[in-house]
């Protein structure tokens, strides 16, 4: 019996030695983690095992902040580390002293193109674009029958019916030119604008003119910059500017169609107008945007941009409506209050036209001033 003990203690003492030397560090640092887990939580809880065993702290450098995206059960931290970077599409980089989870590098981008000399830009066409931003009273143009969808070489055609008849005969004697087929009027353009104007049937907003190089882009403003107060992230209170007005903004690119040149134009023009105040700021907006391909010195027209002017008028008994409230209420028993609405198109003209480069211009101005 007494045998018996002492080989089972023995026994027993070999037994836990041998556990002891399986690996006792791969049985000290398995972890489990969940996948909700944030990732900087869970390199927290593996920077423990990496200080006692590498002596590096383990810190995240990448942009990404979220969940590991994992579950992790009973794995050894150096395997636990490696799901989650794969898991997240990140990278391990061991520097002296830490160990730091980063972004995977971006390929790089191919070497920008060296700048195009001055001297070869010099001999670029040129386009000159020419603008005219109208508001027209709609209900004229209604009466006229106008449809802006048929301009072509620079003339509309105008529907006209018995209330704009009477109309039709100064625009063609105006234009000295024009033509007509039962009822359907061709006008200029800019022949109809100029009668709008003269009859007060509109007003021009802007007359934008600009050369710009062919690939290039232009840029016009006629208005003003309103500021607008806003406060950062520090509570600090800074300006923030709007532009406002007119605004053109234009990039024409002349290219060759066998043997003929033409325009690829992209534009946008705006009108805009904004009121600031303490509270807030109502900025009023009305933007067209377009792509379009003109052949040298063509037109367009750019319409059916609306917008509604408020008007209140004092009508009544001449001197006795605008009396002062106090004589007797006499302004209440002869004069009245009404509201005028009228509703207003904006018109935009574009017109492109091809110029020679400088070198070109300065070649035929040579020319032209030798005897």
């Amino acid at each position: 019996m007494k045998y018996t003990l002492i080989i089972a203690a023995f026994v027993a003492l070999l037994w836990l030695g041998s556990l002891q030397a399986q690996n006792p560090k791969e049985q000290a640092y398995n972890v489990s983690i969940g996948s909700e887990l944030h990732i900087n939580d869970a390199l927290q809880i593996l920077e423990t095992f990496s200080l006692q065993e590498k002596k590096k702290k383990l810190m995240n450098l990448s942009s990404y902040s979220g969940p590991i995206n994992i579950p992790i059960s009973n794995l050894p931290w150096t395997r636990a580390l490696d799901l989650i970077i794969l898991q997240n599409r990140l990278i391990l980089k061991e520097y002296p002293g830490y160990i730091a989870v980063e972004n995977i590098p971006e390929p790089p981008k191919n070497a920008e193109a060296p700048p195009v000399p001055l001297v070869v830009e010099a001999k670029d066409k040129q386009v000159r674009i020419k603008a005219v931003a109208m508001l027209a009273d709609r209900s004229y143009l209604k009466s006229l029958g106008i449809d802006w969808s048929t301009v072509v070489n620079g003339e509309v055609t105008i529907n006209a019916g018995f209330a704009g008849a009477s109309q039709i005969s100064s625009l063609m004697n105006l234009s000295g030119s024009g033509s007509t087929d039962v009822g359907r009027y061709r006008v200029n353009v800019n022949t109809l604008i100029k009668a709008m104007e003269m009859n007060q049937k509109g007003n021009i907003l802007a007359q934008p003119n600009i050369l710009v190089s062919s690939g290039k882009s232009g840029y016009i403003q006629v208005g003003q910059d309103i500021s607008i107060k806003t406060a950062d992230e520090a509570g600090n209170t800074t300006d923030a500017f709007f532009a406002t007005g007119v605004i053109l903004d234009v990039a024409p690119t002349v290219v060759e169609v066998d043997g003929v040149e033409v325009i690829h134009l992209k534009l946008t023009i705006e009108r805009s107008s904004g009121v600031p105040s303490a509270v807030s700021t109502i900025i009023t907006k009305s933007k067209s945007s377009t792509e379009v391909y003109l052949y040298n010195n063509e037109e367009t027209v750019i319409g059916g941009l609306f917008d509604t002017d408020e008007t209140r008028v004092r009508s009544g008994i001449p001197f006795l409506k605008d009396l002062p409230w106090w004589v007797f209420g006499i302004r209440y028993l002869t004069g009245y209050n009404t509201l005028e609405k009228k509703e207003r198109e904006l018109v935009i003209t574009i017109k492109a036209e091809i110029v020679d480069n400088a070198l070109e211009r300065f070649k035929k101005a040579a020319g032209n001033s030798q005897p």
